[in-house]
């Protein structure tokens, strides 16, 4: 088995998505990542995502893996580069969002809007959406 997918964005050209498996020589270092910032996170300036292949392996559907892409994408788009917080985790769902309906990825919509208001304990809002379109 490889220990690492890699591939460019769907959503962001010039975006390289590395999906890393624990098999990676890098992965305990990286866990302690996935740890913090959950399935994945964005290098700042790098155009970079670095996704946790384990947990793609327990929870294998491509709509989710499209989820967190499109939600790491958001990141970048959206400049967010400092410290983690509420607001850019919603603003990153939401603009994940947007991305997912221009490319017609219905099934992780789906997956984003059942666990939006789980991931951030408010109920999923179109017109917040609408206020980001812009950056899209």
């Amino acid at each position: 088995m490889d220990t690492r997918l890699n591939y460019e964005s769907e959503f962001l050209k010039g975006v390289n998505i590395f999906v890393v498996f624990s098999e990676d020589p890098s992965y305990g270092e990286l866990k302690t990542m996935f740890d913090e910032y959950g399935y994945g996170f964005m290098v700042p300036n790098k155009n970079m995502i670095v996704i946790d292949g384990e947990i793609l392996l327990q929870n294998f559907d491509k709509s989710f893996l499209k989820f967190v892409e499109a939600h790491e994408v958001a990141h970048i788009i959206l400049g967010h580069d400092g410290p983690r917080s509420d607001d850019d985790e919603i603003d990153a769902d939401l603009g994940a969002y947007i991305l997912l309906k221009s490319s017609g990825k219905d099934d992780a919509i789906e997956l984003l809007q059942k666990t939006y208001y789980d991931r951030h304990g408010i109920e999923f809002d179109e017109k917040r959406v609408e206020m980001l379109k812009k950056h899209f």
